[in-house]
């Protein structure tokens, strides 16, 4: 299960503001890549349910182009109004190399 919840954009982003590191270019230097996007509708229901594998890789000044985590994701998604949302995204982490320069922590 989850550690943590953040509930709501604004949760998300300020949780990311204190444990990502940005550089002088405004970026953390880093490209996430998502593969393997699987995603089943209920159109009944108006839910679905995706899954996902993801790749995060870091280059700096001190860090030489590497992948710095990996893992994958379950999210589910509910229509409102004829239009699709994220409802929920949990987030597994996998395998972690050098994120010195990514983490503030």
């Amino acid at each position: 299960p989850p550690e943590t919840v953040f509930a709501g954009a604004d949760e998300v982003r300020q949780m990311y503001e204190m444990a990502t590191r940005f550089y002088e270019d405004g970026t953390p230097k880093t490209k996430h890549l998502t593969t393997n996007v699987r995603i089943r509708v209920d159109e009944a229901a108006g839910t679905a349910e995706g899954k996902a594998y993801y790749c995060v890789t870091q280059a700096t000044d001190v860090l030489p182009l590497q992948v710095i985590v990996t893992g994958h994701y379950h999210d589910s998604f509910r229509r409102i109004d004829g239009r699709w949302w994220f409802d929920t995204r949990t987030m597994f982490i996998d395998q972690v190399g050098d994120t010195s320069q990514h983490l503030k922590f």
